[in-house]
């Protein structure tokens, strides 16, 4: 339930807050950079919640992010200049890093033995599903209800707090308690290596949130209708939700490097669509919805994959540090993704931002493809799969 208000809060003013600026005067440059400043405030606490946690703990931590994303929101309703939407954009910021960084390291922790890709699914599931039903609804919303009213809407993170508690203490039991099967417990490798490790899964993560980010600010401004722009999103939620519950669960049972080669094939395509549709008047909405589908399930499915790529190289005693860099990654992607196209928009067209988009992902599908006999760290006792009478213990290979 924590994950579940916290991001709905988060997701319902994703494109609106945007959306509000533009109503107070701000151009397109200044829509983007109220999802680039969420998005850096974000990445300044993240790398912040490690000594909070150590200093206050798993239940106030909990509690002091799902206040900090969802007060602010009442606040930001009562003014659509620029500097105020920007200053409230960034109190929630601040509150999004610390639910981020704690929800997917607790999704680990908590994960049963073997069970980890299958627990960053439904972590993932729990996170898309206030995407798939808030998200597409914003700009219906926004045509039919007053802007600070829905702004204000926003305060649903503080619904979370009944839940801290309870999360909170079972994730300080389980990560109090380790149990290694290897009798030892490793001490954590410096940031330096573990980003080493795992540079590939974030680059990845890096550029595909960049184009998920630039489709969720921008859809308003780049569609003819509200309605338009509704479906748009409701295509490209939809099949993110699906696809980041389905790789998960895949990620424990499959080699992820094959998968993820044909995600990040298949949202260079979806990009490319795009940037035909959005270039053209003719067949625009067909292309449209090809390219949203295709990149929806490319941007769902692989956050998941590299969560669980990320955790798999770094081992468990990285995974505070792992959590952070993944974090990092995702919503610096999606902050420079929205700041990125809204420049792009600004100076060219918005084709033009999407074309550019699908050539990095090509180059991605380059890095992947060519990355495959690089050697990672050995999965901890936590990750790994129980073994069979029989049998060997398997190894999920990158």
């Amino acid at each position: 339930m924590v994950v579940l208000f916290c991001f709905s809060g988060f997701a319902l003013l994703l494109p609106v807050s945007p959306a509000w600026a533009v109503n107070g005067g701000a151009d397109e440059f200044g829509a983007g950079l109220v999802t680039a400043v969420l998005m850096a405030a974000t990445v300044l606490a993240q790398l912040c919640v490690k000594a909070t946690l150590r200093t206050i703990g798993w239940t106030r931590t909990l509690a002091l992010g799902a206040l900090l994303l969802g007060l602010p929101a009442p606040l930001q309703a009562l003014s659509d200049h620029l500097l105020p939407v920007l200053l409230t954009t960034a109190l929630r910021g601040a509150g999004f890093g610390i639910i981020t960084v704690c929800g997917s390291t607790a999704a680990a922790a908590l994960a049963p033995r073997g069970r980890q890709g299958a627990a960053i699914g439904l972590y993932g599931l729990a996170v898309a599903l206030p995407q798939v039903i808030l998200t597409p609804a914003a700009p219906w919303l926004v045509g039919t209800f007053a802007l600070p009213a829905i702004i204000a809407c926003g305060v649903l993170p503080v619904l979370a707090l009944p839940w801290t508690r309870p999360l909170g203490h079972a994730v300080e039991a389980r990560t109090h308690s380790p149990s290694p099967q290897d009798g030892h417990v490793r001490s954590p490798d410096s940031t330096a290596t573990v980003l080493r490790r795992i540079l590939l899964p974030l680059t990845v993560l890096l550029l595909v949130t960049a184009s998920g980010g630039a489709v969720l600010t921008f859809a308003p401004q780049f569609t003819a209708t509200p309605a338009l722009a509704a479906t748009c999103l409701l295509a490209l939620t939809t099949t993110a939700a699906a696809g980041r519950w389905g790789c998960g669960a895949l990620a424990d049972r499959i080699a992820l490097r094959p998968i993820t080669a044909v995600l990040v094939a298949t949202a260079s395509a979806g990009l490319a669509l795009i940037a035909l549709a959005v270039g053209s008047d003719s067949h625009t909405v067909l292309a449209l919805s090809a390219g949203l589908l295709l990149l929806g399930a490319a941007y769902g499915g692989l956050q998941s994959l590299t969560l669980v790529q990320a955790f798999n190289r770094a081992g468990a005693e990285n995974r505070h540090t792992t959590s952070v860099a993944w974090n990092i990654g995702y919503d610096a992607g999606t902050g420079l993704g929205s700041l990125t196209l809204g420049l792009a928009a600004q100076v060219a067209t918005f084709s033009a931002g999407f074309a550019t988009m699908s050539a990095l992902m090509a180059a991605a599908l380059l890095a992947v493809l060519l990355n495959g006999a690089r050697p990672t760290a050995a999965p901890s006792a936590d990750s790994r799969p129980p073994a069979r009478s029989g049998t060997h213990r398997s190894r999920i290979r990158p």
